[in-house]
């Protein structure tokens, strides 16, 4: 275990089981996590890294202060600890007929979006924009090239972010819609559906989206 940024931290899973677990770019895991009082909570968490060779699942938390159970067992987990886990799934996925790739999200969703970026083939046009708090809260994908730019809110909120959407609106993108994957908290998500569905004129189908959280709540929705 690692900490990656001040408020994300890497967790290391092993066991036989993962050697066989199958995951798409971008997918999320279920895990079961004590509380302080040991209680049982599930949470999801996005997968940053899979080695089946190893039989290892490789996560990245966003800690959130004050925190729930999966912050507080994000923090305080030690090595040899055990944990159930589910089977990960994706709710949104790479399209491989896409003309090109846009990747829009804050810190959280930035964890699937940069496994997503770095799957793909060399030479497929890809861009987009992230947002964090600072430049430590930056990180790059988890291998290969390429990268995406980072927008700092500083102490501003990331409900209902104006700097990313204001980043989006600035993207140069071709007339035609590629598609974009957009990941994060969730009136900001809604507010980048509306302006590339609103503003731009893409279709629909042409945004995939995944909320993984909203004021007042925590998880993946």
């Amino acid at each position: 275990m690692s900490d990656v940024t001040p408020s994300m931290r890497e967790l290391t899973l092993t066991g036989p089981a993962l050697a066989v677990l199958r995951s798409k770019p971008g997918a999320h895991l279920p895990v079961e996590v004590p509380d302080v009082e040991g209680v049982p909570w599930l949470r999801t968490y996005s997968v940053w890294a899979r080695s089946p060779s190893r039989a290892t699942l490789t996560l990245r938390i966003a800690l959130h202060w004050p925190g729930g159970p999966g912050s507080w067992w994000a923090s305080s987990v030690v090595t040899g600890a055990r944990t159930r886990v589910g089977v990960p799934c994706n709710r949104i996925t790479l399209e491989p007929r896409a003309r090109y790739h846009v990747f829009i999200g804050e810190e959280t969703g930035a964890v699937p979006l940069l496994t997503m970026l770095a799957s793909l083939p060399a030479g497929v046009a890809a861009c987009g924009v992230l947002e964090t708090t600072g430049p430590d809260g930056e990180f790059s994908a988890p291998h290969g090239p390429r990268s995406l730019p980072w927008v700092h809110r500083g102490r501003a909120s990331a409900v209902g972010s104006r700097l990313l959407l204001e980043s989006v609106r600035r993207l140069e993108l071709p007339p035609e819609p590629g598609i974009a994957y957009v990941a994060g908290e969730a009136t900001t998500c809604r507010a980048v559906v509306r302006h590339l569905c609103g503003e731009r004129g893409w279709p629909r189908y042409a945004v995939r989206t995944q909320i993984h959280w909203a004021a007042g709540k925590s998880g993946i929705l």
